[in-house]
């Protein structure tokens, strides 16, 4: 009965080549035109990346470590340090400026006794991007001195205490400068270290899941809104005397769903990528395989607890795309909130990591995956069961 049902379906969809094709493109048609909106302002905006450095505290050290940001090959060709006078309400106004850079007074001498004095940084709403860029800039730039501040501390520790208090000064002074410079040098750092050294997806992998996984999910929200009104019109008295039970009706639309999803990942997911990216066909097939089947479950469990199409349209919309952000399938991980990246849904971004980059199998990931798709497997059959108790 549920094979049967199932390729009745199939077969009513696949009477509607025209529409069908129409449920493809239009999401093509739709990341296209968006993708190109947010390209355009994006590069308009971080063509010229300007950030206003306050120093307050006018020492050799500070003086030293803009110096070292202003000269950086890598930083150079993207940001621009204005070194300014005055105060932080002069220059709030300023719509050109991505963020605002406060040193403060005493900062120099807070760093030599080990105490970290925190830098106001004021970033420009405005200038969503540019001030985003410089976020992640200033915060990795926290890392850096961090590690210089140890370093200083640690030769404090075990060479300073020996010296007079004029040479411990400029000894100080001496080894901030230099382990400030070490761990500045940022070129260095990008050549010895790589993304996949740091389990992160390359931006061009990363493009590969944010548009195949967002794509997909598109695809399969059209295709129930051109397609799911359709699916009960004139058959419903002759599928109750039939004894088509609610739970075979859920499986036979998963089978339905499942189905094209797999169709629809050989061609986008496999086949044209293939041709860009060196991927394992079979690895990557099990995970995009593994995916569909929760977004399939995802929306006939909405579909069952809602029974309003529309609503249940909605809900489908906010939940997937919303656990593809959170997922970071579509955010690269520095993108992400700290919460999310050590959530359980971050493990889809590391299972294809594992795939793409390593070659193997993420046991674990596949597993909790697998937990996921029981778990909703099972709600759908709670739910459903219900449905008919009270029916």
């Amino acid at each position: 009965m549920v094979l049967t049902y199932s390729l009745f379906e199939l077969k009513r969809i696949l009477k509607s080549p025209a529409l069908l094709l129409f449920v493809v493109s239009l999401p093509i048609a739709l990341v296209l035109i968006v993708g190109m909106i947010v390209y355009q302002s994006v590069q308009t905006e971080l063509e010229d990346v300007s950030l206003i450095v306050l120093d307050e505290d006018r020492t050799f050290e500070t003086n030293t470590l803009i110096q070292q940001l202003e000269n950086d090959e890598t930083l150079a060709e993207h940001v621009e340090f204005l070194r300014k006078d005055g105060v932080i309400e002069d220059y709030v106004d300023q719509q050109n400026v991505a963020a605002i850079i406060r040193v403060p007074d005493g900062f120099t001498s807070q760093l030599r006794s080990g105490v970290n004095e925190p830098i106001d940084v004021y970033l420009n709403e405005r200038q969503p991007f540019a001030s985003q860029l410089g976020y992640l800039l200033l915060k990795s730039g926290q890392d850096y001195i961090t590690a210089a501040q140890s370093g200083v501390n640690t030769v404090n520790h075990y060479i300073g205490s020996q010296l007079s208090d004029d040479d411990r000064r400029d000894f100080v002074q001496q080894m901030t400068v230099h382990f400030t410079l070490l761990t500045l040098d940022r070129n260095r750092l990008f050549v010895e270290h790589n993304l996949t050294e740091i389990n992160t997806l390359s931006w061009e992998q990363q493009a590969y899941v944010g548009v195949v996984s967002l794509l997909y999910v598109l695809t399969i929200f059209f295709f129930n809104f051109l397609f799911k009104p359709k699916a009960w019109h004139g058959i419903e008295e002759r599928l109750t005397i039939i004894r088509l039970t609610q739970w075979k009706r859920s499986v036979s639309e998963f089978i339905v769903l499942f189905s094209l999803s797999i169709f629809y990942i050989i061609i986008f997911a496999l086949i044209i990528p293939n041709i860009i990216l060196e991927l394992n066909l079979f690895l990557i097939l099990v995970q995009w395989g593994i995916i569909a089947a929760i977004y399939c479950l995802l929306y006939l469990l909405l579909d069952r607890l809602i029974k309003v199409p529309a609503f249940t349209l909605l809900a489908f919309s906010f939940i997937s795309i919303g656990s593809l952000f959170i997922s970071g399938l579509v955010l690269p991980n520095a993108f992400l909130p700290e919460w999310a990246q050590s959530s359980v849904a971050y493990i889809m971004n590391q299972s294809f990591f594992t795939i793409i980059n390593e070659g193997n199998i993420p046991v674990i990931e596949w597993l909790v995956m697998g937990v996921v798709v029981v778990l909703l497997l099972l709600l759908l059959w709670l739910t459903t069961r219900r449905d008919e108790a009270l029916t």
